[in-house]
């Protein structure tokens, strides 16, 4: 195998909390005398709030002009990543990762059919989900993918179950575990909680309010909740396209005293809810990952996780470091949010115990350790 000088990592947009990892993935690499260099499709896209400080990229990075397509779904933004093949000439990658079954990727799966010094990387994310009908085309396309890759990187144990089931060899696959700046949400929460604790307890649900989250099934299970007691306030951070019919919902059901919209936060300002929540409620019809998990473990918040996330297979012990639920079982939900509420202790050991977990096993550095073992073992 000839001596890897550049890696080349092409991914959509700049996202905050992806940052840290490119940051700790350069640095492992120029430790072994090899540099790293990110290409994004795009700035952005309207979805995304979240402020980007590139000044906190210690990469080197371009950012390409894609045209952007949006398929009726803000969550189905696909770029054309043009100017790609011009980036791959220039910097000639000894190595290129690149993020799923994307334009880019098939760009860089016909270019490796003419050009055998073309030795790509596959971060990929997918997971079977239940109910879910992928057309025989679509997973013809991503198994052509798949075949010609060197490397594989999963986002996690399903992650990788998907990539076996697709033919990618076992061997080739290493987990770089899906996660986010887990030092930032332990520090700055663990140096507000003592002082924000005004006895109060708070259930907290953030993420994106869209149809696939289902959060409406979460008012719901609080209005349930509320027949039983109001000792309690739920509050919901985050923005959407269903933000205004829940919103609804939630003055239909006489929840507004209960039920605060905080609409979307930036990173910085996460801590304080985390660090006066008694129990996070993540609850999602299907999400590959969840990193809001992520979040709220390293925050020290005991968390009913959905089993519809793929997040929840790998950080949840059950009953030690949180809960996996179907939040369909309306009666075990209850049961579990009850037992949370009732007994303070009892959610912070288990928040505790989450904090502990998360920083052993979805650290940044455990996550970029991943990417550059695939880097070293591809062929």
């Amino acid at each position: 195998m000839p001596e890897l000088k550049r890696v080349l990592l092409v991914t959509n947009v700049p996202q905050t909390y992806r940052i840290p990892l490119f940051n700790e993935i350069a640095e492992q690499l120029k430790q072994k005398d090899i540099d790293l260099k990110v290409v994004f499709a795009s700035g952005g896209y309207k979805r995304r709030k979240a402020q980007i400080d590139f000044s906190e990229m210690k990469f080197d990075y371009e950012i390409l002009k894609s045209v952007k397509f949006n398929f009726g779904d803000v969550e189905k933004t696909m770029f054309t990543y043009g100017g790609l093949n011009k980036v791959i000439s220039s910097y000639k990658p000894h190595r290129i990762i690149v993020s799923g079954y994307s334009i880019a990727t098939m760009k860089i799966f016909f270019r490796s059919l003419f050009n055998n010094s073309t030795k790509y990387i596959i971060w990929s994310g997918s997971i079977e989900a239940p109910g879910r009908f992928d057309s025989a085309f679509r997973k013809m396309f991503r198994r052509m993918l798949i075949n010609r890759a060197a490397g594989f990187v999963a986002y996690g144990t399903k992650a990788k179950e998907y990539l076996v089931g697709m033919g990618a060899p076992s061997e080739k696959i290493s987990i770089g575990i899906n996660t986010v700046d887990t030092s930032f949400f332990r520090e700055e929460t663990n140096k507000l909680r003592s002082q924000m604790n005004d006895g109060k307890k708070r259930l907290l649900f953030l993420g994106y309010l869209v149809p696939r989250k289902n959060t409406g099934r979460l008012i719901e299970i609080i209005g349930m909740l509320c027949k039983a007691r109001n000792d309690f306030e739920f509050h919901i951070l985050g923005d959407g396209s269903d933000r205004l019919r829940l919103e609804e919902m939630v003055k239909e059901k006489n929840l507004g005293d209960r039920i605060t919209f905080h609409g979307f936060v930036q990173k910085k300002e996460l801590p304080p809810y985390f660090a006066t929540t008694t129990a996070f409620l993540f609850q999602t019809g299907f999400d590959i990952w969840g990193l809001v998990l992520n979040e709220a473990m390293a925050a020290g918040v005991a968390t009913l996780s959905s089993v519809n996330a793929g997040a929840t297979f790998d950080l949840i012990s059950e009953g030690k470091t949180g809960f996996a639920v179907d939040y369909n079982d309306t009666d075990a939900v209850l049961e579990k949010i009850n037992i949370l509420l009732d007994n303070p202790g009892k959610a912070q050991e288990i928040g505790k115990n989450a904090q502990e977990a998360i920083g052993r096993l979805a650290s940044i550095k455990a996550s970029a350790e991943g990417f550059v073992n695939s880097i070293l073992q591809s062929d």
